[in-house]
């Protein structure tokens, strides 16, 4: 295992030399490396327009990506039929394109196709329920029980038991209606929870476990530049340690690990595992889509497999997006949040496995 990691780490950190096209052109015109490393295949200018016709595609790593708006799970033709497109659009990018490339454009591809087909996701506004007749009715007795209040400060004494047979007249029927928009709430609060209980249990039960938390990071860029370069740098990193005694030198292990490119069972087998929650990584593409879109997962599965038999590991599976969670209630600075890193997600299919036959 250490070897072929090791095999990983210097065959993608090579430097190219100077002067070499690798250093002059841009790195998607210039991969050479072939998917099958055994064969030779000769590039025309037609092929290399194929594989730039999709750099529309990129995104800097400064941009923040819209959330796609996908169809909800009972729509099974119409996703279907967006998986069929996916697939015909992945195929006609790539057919001529190197491993390199399409293991950076896949996400892109896939992001887009569906953005051109669903849309972003649009923030709704709520707007304010309806008020019921009942709900009006109180407002009105309401109001004409102040303006009685002040008729009765100011009326003479003759006047103001006339005034307070009036206003009880009022605070009863107002009493009445109060009540009974009270049993309504209440029903329809017992009805949204049994809702979510069913639909997520596990979630409705951790809101009268868990603290609270809010989700307000109040802190300007340079607080942040100087927490994250003092909490992920290490000024002594070149100084050699001292050796420690007393270490104990552990056993060799005593299976092999498994090198084989990973099968088809094993990709489900991580995508089913997620959960379909999870925020997606800079390309914006999230679990969701491969949960739904088998076509899709088998094609990443054949680009997977392919990364695998050439010790690839792609540029797009490095950066990562940062989010920082609240640790209590009322949190605001940066010491109370904890960061996050957000991959992309066929990355992390490609590790989740690796990761995966190490424990076992």
């Amino acid at each position: 295992m250490a070897s072929y990691l090791r095999m990983l780490y210097v065959k993608n950190n090579q430097s190219p030399t100077p002067g070499s096209p690798l250093q002059e052109t841009s790195p998607i015109a210039t991969v050479k490396t072939l998917e099958n490393q055994s064969q030779v295949q000769n590039h025309s200018a037609k092929d290399i327009q194929a594989e730039n016709r999709d750099d529309v595609l990129r995104h800097s790593s400064s941009d923040k990506r819209q959330k796609i708006n996908f169809l909800p799970a009972s729509s099974g033709k119409q996703r279907e039929d967006l998986d069929s497109k996916k697939v015909l659009k992945i195929d006609s990018l790539l057919r001529k394109s190197t491993l390199e490339h399409k293991i950076a454009t896949f996400g892109d591809i896939v992001y887009q196709t569906c953005l051109d087909t669903f849309g972003a996701k649009q923030h709704q506004t709520k707007c304010p329920p309806q008020r019921s007749r009942r709900q009006l009715e109180m407002d009105t007795l309401r109001k004409q029980k102040r303006k009685l209040k002040k008729q009765i400060r100011a009326a003479s004494s003759e006047e103001t038991n006339g005034l307070l047979v009036i206003w009880r007249q009022l605070k009863t029927r107002h009493s009445a209606l109060s009540r009974a928009e009270s049993a309504r709430k209440k029903r329809s609060q017992k009805r949204k929870n049994q809702e979510r209980f069913i639909r997520d249990p596990f979630q409705f039960a951790r809101q009268f476990i868990q603290q609270s938390k809010s989700r307000t990071l109040t802190v300007d860029r340079e607080e942040l530049e100087t927490h994250l370069k003092k909490t992920y740098s290490d000024l002594t990193r070149e100084i050699p340690l001292e050796e420690t005694t007393g270490l104990v030198w552990p056993a060799a292990p005593g299976i092999k690990f498994d090198s084989k490119p990973p099968s088809l069972q094993e990709v489900i087998a991580v995508v089913n595992k997620a959960r379909a929650k999870f925020a997606p990584g800079p390309n914006g593409v999230p679990y969701l889509l491969y949960k739904r879109c088998t076509n899709v997962l088998k094609k990443l599965h054949k680009i997977l497999r392919s990364a695998w038999k050439n010790i690839k590991i792609s540029k797009e599976w490095m950066p990562a997006e940062g989010l920082y969670i609240p640790k209590e209630q009322d949190s605001k600075g940066i010491n109370q949040f904890r960061p996050i890193s957000l991959l992309n997600e066929e990355g992390e299919k490609f590790f989740s496995i690796m990761a995966s036959r190490l424990n076992t």
